[in-house]
């Protein structure tokens, strides 16, 4: 009885979260086509809603991005991006959560053979909870960055080189920082295949 009590209930279960998904496709759609009909014909943009997850033993990440497109000229293009990324990590006593905020605006110039973009990215919120001590709050970072796409394959291969350099001010913190400003350079690589 118990088996056929489990499988009912993943039978009705399964299709509730298939429309769940579906609904969130949906969600993004209605919102493009409301967006539309304020907008000039010739008006070019598009709204992404992307969704990360990580998951193993002690470990738990999710990340969305929800990306508005718009098309300013054939050669250029602006992107703000809000980020929202949450982690756990479960260890006892040294276990913490992690949750941030991001907000990203991106000038893109697209040549047809490659884009290069510059950025401009803020972290408001960066909080950290762990079980001996409250909400601990890290300070606001403010990066500014530069990106060129390279795409292969007719598309379905895209490496993407930044340079990148993040600063932190330490007024925005929730615990006393030995130091009141702080910088790091970064250099990223990363090659996506579309299937």
């Amino acid at each position: 009885m118990r088996r056929f009590t489990r499988s009912l209930v993943s039978a009705c279960i399964c299709p509730i979260f298939l429309m769940a998904s579906a609904a969130q496709a949906s969600v993004v759609e209605k919102a493009q086509q409301w967006l539309n009909q304020y907008a000039d014909s010739e008006d070019t943009f598009s709204l992404t809603l992307t969704k990360n997850k990580i998951k193993f033993e002690g470990c738990k990440q999710k990340q969305y991005q929800l990306a508005f497109s718009q098309q300013i000229a054939p050669m250029f293009n602006i992107e703000a991006i809000v980020h929202y990324n949450k982690g756990t990590l479960a260890h006892g006593i040294l276990s913490q959560r992690v949750r941030s905020h991001e907000f990203e605006l991106v000038s893109w110039w697209d040549s047809g053979d490659y884009r290069v973009g510059l950025s401009h990215k803020v972290r408001p919120r960066h909080e950290m909870r762990i079980p001996v001590a409250d909400t601990i709050r890290l300070p606001t970072s403010t990066s500014a960055g530069v990106y060129l796409e390279i795409p292969f394959k007719e598309d379905k291969h895209l490496l993407t080189i930044g340079a990148l350099r993040e600063s932190w001010e330490s007024d925005g913190a929730s615990l006393q920082l030995p130091w009141r400003a702080s910088t790091d350079n970064q250099v990223k690589l990363h090659y996506a295949i579309n299937f």
